[in-house]
C-alpha cells in the first residue's frame, strides 16, 4: 500500500478546555503516629538552637552565608502532600526548603535569628491540642534534623595530582548565591588554593580545585556552604576499528539543493574526498593542530553521510548534509581533557553557530549515571539546548564488561540528559564469535535506567557486535565508515549509532516547513519506532536496552497509507487545567460483524518538563498523564457542590491504556506479530518526559470487550498535567503560573486494512469543528520523498 498522505496536526476546540477540580480526604495517613509528635518537636528544636549558636558566631566573624540543616523524610511521606505542610513550616515569606538530596533529604537554609525563631515557633505549636493538623503532619513526615555536613568523594592518597570538582550550594537566591560564591574565592586566595570557576549551567554553582596538599584541603572540607567535593571526571573516546578495503562512490551535493546542516561536536572531520564536497568552510576548534586527532569524528560524519551507503540499506532514507566542523576534543595522547572544559568547548561551539539546530555528540564518559541524582554533565546539556533551541543526538556510552563476562553498566554520566535524544546500540547481525543475536542489544551498548527510573536510552539504531573467538580473542563484527585517510574501515560504539539517528532528526526537520520545533523532531522520531521482530524479551527489558526501539526511515515518519492516519496535538498545559476532548474522531468503520472496536492504537507523548538542578531526583518537576478511551455518553454534571466546577463531563470513561485490561497470554506471545509494536507501560506516577502506548484492541480479555469496546461507544482522549511541590512554591511567589509544553501523537491503523481510515478520520474532525492541517512539507522534498 502506497504511503504519501501527510501526516496531520489538530488543534483542541475552546470547550475541550476544563478546570482541575478539588478532592482528597481527610483522613490521616497510615504511617502517622500523633504519639511521637511531642517527641520530634523536642529534638528539633534543640538541633534549631545548635544553629543559631553556629549561626551567631558566623554572623560575629562576618560570614553572612546561611547555615543548611538537612531534614531526612519518612520513606512512606514523599508525596507532594506531605512536603508542602513541611514547606508551611520552614519557608517564612521566602522559600527556605532550597533543595532535594539523595530521594529522601530536604535541605532547609537557615539566613538569622528571625528565620529561625518563626520556624522554631511553628514547630513548637505542634504540641498545643488546637493546632491545625498540617503542622503535625509535617513534623510527623520527618524522621531526623540535623546541620548538614558536605558529602566527600575523593581519595586522599595522591590528592595533590587530584582535580577536584567542588560544589557549592544554590541557595534559589541569586543574592545569597552571590556572597556563598564571593566566600568561597575570596577563602581559597587567602589559603592559596589554585582554583577557578567552571560553567556548567547558571544553576550549578562548582569550581576547579587542584594542585592542593592535604593541609589545604582538610581546610577546604571546613569551607560552610560546600555541597559536595568529589574528583573532576577526564574523558576518553574509544575508536575500536578495523581497516578494510571497498570501494564507495563518492557522493557530491547536487546544485541548488537545500540540505539539513549537522554540527558534529567532536574530534574533527579530515578532509578525505567521500567528505569534503559535504564540509563547511568555516568551523569551530579550541586546540592546536598538533593536539588534534581526526579519526572519531571523521568515523561518525561518514556514518552521517554515507550511512545507507555503506550498508546497502535504506536504514534512514537520508540523502546527506552539510556539517559543521566542531573540535571539542583533543587527541588524548597529547592532552587530557577534564569535563568542565568539555563543556564549555560544547556550550561555546552553539552558542556561537546556534543557526544549526541538530547537532551530534558521540563523546561521553565511563562514568555510569547515579541511579538517584542526575549527574551536572546532563544538566549543563540540558541548558545548552534551552538557552540555544537546539536538539542534541547523545550517545548512550559504551561498556566492556562482556570482556569479563560481567553485567553490562548503565547509561554513562551525560547520557541522563533530559532533552536529548540519548541512543543506544544493536548488532546488525550474527557471525560465529559475537555474543548478541542479530537485532539485539550489542554487547557493548550501555544500558538503562537513568537516574529516577528515567527511560535512557531513548532510541537505539545498528553500532555493530562483539565477541571472541575459540581463542578467546576479541572479534569486532563492525558497521562500516570511513577512516581519517579516506580508507573504509568497520568500528564499533554507540558513537556510531548515533550518528544514524541524527541524520533522520535532520532528515524530517529539513522535510518539514515548520520552523525549527524539537519537540515535534523527538515525538515523530520516536513515535514511529518499533522493535526488532527478533527481540522477542518482555518490555520491560526492551526499554532497558533500546529505549523505545529503531525508528522508521523520513518518508514513514511523515506519510501515512490509506488505512492508518497520524494525527498530531502540541500544546501547554498550565497548572489548575486539563484538557479533555469528548469528540475524538475515532474511526466508525473499525467495528467488527460482531460490534466490537477492533484495531491498532499508538500513542508518544513527549513533554518538555520544567528542570529544577536544585531538587536531586526531582530534578523534573512537571508531568503529563494521558487517558484514551471510551465511555457510554456526555453527562451533565452538578455544579453546585464544591468540588464540581466543570458542567459536563464523560459518563462510564474507562481509560484503554490500562494493563489489566489486555489478556496476560497476548502480552506474553513473543510469536505474535504485533509484539514488534507493542509498549504498554504502567508509567503511573513516574515523571518521564517519553511516554509511549502501543494497544490492540484485539487483545483485551473476552469480559473487557464487553464493557468497553462494545457499541456504542464514544471516544475521548485527556491530557492532565502535574507539578511539584518546588515549582508551585517557587510560582506562587513569583505569581506566575506554571506551565509545561508537549507533543502528543496518536496513529490508529485499521489493522484488517478494510477502510480508508486516513479520509474517514479527516471527515470526522471536520464534523466535529476541529481545526487540523496537513504537516507543512518542502515541495522540492515531498516530491523526493514520494518517488
Amino acid at each position: 500500500m502506497e504511503r504519501n498522505l501527510p501526516i496531520k496536526f489538530f488543534q483542541k476546540r475552546a470547550n475541550d478546555e476544563r478546570n482541575t477540580e478539588g478532592g482528597g480526604n481527610s483522613e490521616p495517613p497510615k504511617w502517622f503516629n500523633e504519639a511521637l509528635i511531642p517527641e520530634k518537636v523536642e529534638s528539633f528544636v534543640e538541633t534549631l538552637k545548635d544553629v543559631s549558636k553556629s549561626l551567631r558566631n558566623k554572623q560575629q566573624n562576618g560570614n553572612y552565608i546561611p547555615s543548611v540543616v538537612k531534614l531526612t523524610l519518612n520513606n512512606d511521606a514523599l508525596a507532594k502532600t506531605y512536603r508542602k505542610e513541611i514547606a508551611n513550616i520552614f519557608n517564612t515569606q521566602k522559600i527556605n526548603l532550597f533543595g532535594l538530596n539523595n530521594n529522601d533529604e530536604v535541605l532547609v537554609k537557615i539566613e538569622n535569628d528571625e528565620d529561625l525563631h518563626k520556624i522554631s515557633t511553628k514547630i513548637s505549636s505542634a504540641k498545643k491540642h488546637l493546632v491545625g493538623k498540617g503542622v503535625k503532619l509535617g513534623i510527623g513526615a520527618i524522621e531526623e534534623m540535623e546541620e548538614f555536613e558536605p558529602e566527600i568523594d575523593v581519595s586522599t592518597e595522591d590528592i595533590e595530582s587530584d582535580v577536584l570538582k567542588v560544589k557549592l550550594f544554590n541557595f534559589g537566591d541569586s543574592e545569597l548565591n552571590t556572597i556563598l560564591i564571593r566566600s568561597f574565592e575570596k577563602f581559597c586566595k587567602e589559603k592559596h588554593i589554585d582554583f577557578s570557576r567552571t560553567v556548567y549551567s547558571a544553576d550549578l554553582n562548582i569550581f576547579k580545585v587542584q594542585n592542593i596538599t592535604l593541609d589545604e584541603f582538610n581546610e577546604l572540607k571546613e569551607f560552610d556552604g560546600i555541597q559536595t567535593i568529589s574528583e573532576m571526571p577526564f574523558y576518553e573516546v574509544t575508536l575500536d576499528e578495523l581497516q578494510e578495503a571497498e570501494i564507495v562512490n563518492v557522493k557530491i551535493p547536487i546544485e541548488g539543493k537545500n540540505y539539513p546542516v549537522i554540527g558534529v561536536l567532536d574530534t574533527g572531520i579530515a578532509n578525505i574526498p567521500h567528505l569534503k564536497p559535504w564540509l563547511l568552510q568555516e568551523n569551530f576548534s579550541k586546540f592546536h593542530t598538533d593536539d588534534i586527532d581526526k579519526r572519531h569524528g571523521t568515523a561518525v560524519s561518514g556514518v552521517i553521510v554515507y550511512g545507507d551507503e555503506l550498508e546497502n540499506e535504506k536504514y534512514t532514507g537520508f540523502g546527506g548534509a552539510k556539517l559543521f566542523e566542531a573540535i571539542v576534543y583533543p587527541d588524548e595522547k597529547m592532552l587530557k581533557i577534564p569535563e568542565d572544559e568539555l563543556i564549555e568547548n560544547i556550550r561555546e561551539a552553539i552558542s556561537e553557530n546556534n543557526q544549526i539546530k541538530i547537532w551530534n555528540l558521540s563523546l561521553g564518559t565511563n562514568k555510569e549515571a547515579d541511579l538517584i541524582e542526575f549527574s551536572d554533565f546532563g544538566k549543563a546539556l540540558d541548558e545548552i539546548q534551552d538557552e540555544n533551541n537546539v536538539l542534541i543526538c547523545k550517545s548512550a556510552g559504551n561498556c566492556d564488561n562482556f570482556k569479563i563476562n560481567a553485567p553490562r553498566r548503565r547509561i554513562s554520566q551525560s547520557a541522563d540528559s533530559i532533552r536529548s535524544l540519548v541512543v543506544g546500540s544493536i548488532s546488525k547481525n550474527k557471525i560465529e564469535s559475537d555474543l548478541s543475536e542479530k537485532n539485539h542489544s550489542s554487547p557493548f551498548s550501555r544500558i538503562g535506567p537513568g537516574p529516577s527510573h528515567l527511560i535512557k536510552p531513548d532510541i537505539a539504531h545498528i553500532g555493530g557486535n562483539a565477541g571472541f573467538d575459540d581463542k578467546n580473542r576479541l572479534i569486532l563484527n563492525g558497521i562500516k565508515t570511513f577512516s581519517s585517510d579516506g580508507k573504509t574501515k568497520s568500528v564499533v560504539g554507540t558513537s556510531f549509532s548515533t550518528p544514524r539517528i541524527t541524520s533522520i532528526v535532520a532528515g524530517v526537520d529539513n522535510a518539514l516547513n515548520e520552523g525549527f520545533n524539537p519537540l515535534l523532531l523527538k515525538a515523530l522520531t520516536l513515535h514511529s519506532c518499533n522493535y526488532p521482530e527478533e527481540m522477542k524479551i518482555s518490555i520491560d527489558e526492551k526499554l532497558k536496552h533500546v529505549g523505545f526501539g529503531v525508528p522508521s526511515t523520513i518518508q514513514d515518519i511523515l506519510f501515512n497509507q490509506p488505512n492508518e492516519i497520524t494525527l498530531i496535538l502540541q500544546d501547554t498545559i498550565e497548572k489548575g487545567n486539563f484538557i479533555e476532548i469528548l469528540d475524538f474522531p475515532f474511526p466508525q468503520s473499525m467495528i467488527d460483524d460482531e460490534g466490537y472496536f477492533y484495531g491498532e492504537i499508538t500513542l508518544t507523548l513527549v513533554t518538555s518538563p520544567i528542570l529544577d538542578s536544585n531538587q536531586g531526583s526531582e530534578y523534573c518537576q512537571s508531568n503529563i498523564d494521558v487517558m484514551f478511551g471510551t465511555y457510554d455518553e456526555k453527562k451533565d454534571r452538578d455544579t453546585s457542590k464544591a468540588t464540581v466546577i466543570n458542567p459536563i463531563g464523560p459518563d462510564g470513561n474507562k481509560n484503554l491504556l490500562t494493563h489489566s485490561l489486555y489478556s496476560k497470554i497476548a502480552m506474553k506471545d513473543t510469536e505474535n506479530p504485533y509484539n514488534k509494536e507493542r509498549v504498554l507501560v504502567a508509567y503511573g506516577d513516574k515523571f518521564q518526559p517519553v511516554k509511549k502506548w502501543s494497544v490492540n484492541l484485539d487483545e483485551f480479555t473476552a469480559t473487557n470487550k464487553e464493557k468497553f469496546l462494545k457499541i456504542p461507544k464514544n471516544w475521548y482522549l485527556k491530557i492532565d498535567g502535574l507539578f511539584r511541590q518546588a515549582i508551585e512554591s517557587k510560582s506562587e511567589l513569583q505569581r506566575i503560573t506554571p506551565s509545561q509544553e508537549f507533543c502528543l501523537v496518536i496513529t490508529i491503523r485499521d489493522t484488517k486494512k478494510e477502510g480508508n481510515i486516513y479520509n474517514e478520520v479527516t471527515q470526522l474532525l471536520n464534523n466535529f469543528n476541529f481545526i487540523h492541517q496537513n504537516v507543512k512539507l518542502k515541495e522540492n522534498v515531498r516530491i523526493q520523498l514520494n518517488n
